[in-house]
């Protein structure tokens, strides 16, 4: 594992700081007790909130956001992630992109680029994959 994190650690960045750059995209909100919420990402605030659609969100409590309209990055590596939410197989081959202080982003898989980040406290484990 100390490959993955010398490769990705960006463990500076944070989850409102990753979010704050990526304002005016579209988003796709996975929260607990909630279907997914797609919309614009409005507002990111300087601490717990974003505003999607003219709804607030707290980052640090969804399960997952993805962002749309990103292109493939330049280096990523092929990992699994446990989540403490239900995903089945969704997350065994992925691709991970970056380590930040409380959230890891991934590549989306499909044919439409896409970004999924994780608060860490949705993450359980992150295992290389074969």
């Amino acid at each position: 594992m100390k490959g993955i994190l010398s490769l990705h650690g960006d463990r500076h960045i944070t989850l409102q700081q990753r979010l704050a750059t990526l304002k005016g995209h579209l988003v796709e909100i996975n929260a607990p007790h909630t279907g997914l919420e797609p919309g614009r990402l409005e507002f990111v605030y300087k601490a717990n909130f974003i505003r999607v659609q003219g709804e607030l969100f707290v980052p640090a409590s969804l399960n997952s956001i993805r962002v749309f309209d990103i292109k493939p990055p330049r280096r990523s590596t092929l990992v699994g992630v446990r989540t403490t939410f239900p995903s089945g197989s969704a997350f065994n081959r992925i691709r991970l992109v970056r380590i930040g202080s409380d959230f890891i982003e991934l590549q989306g898989k499909g044919k439409n680029p896409s970004r999924i980040l994780f608060p860490l406290n949705k993450v359980e484990g992150i295992y290389r994959a074969l």
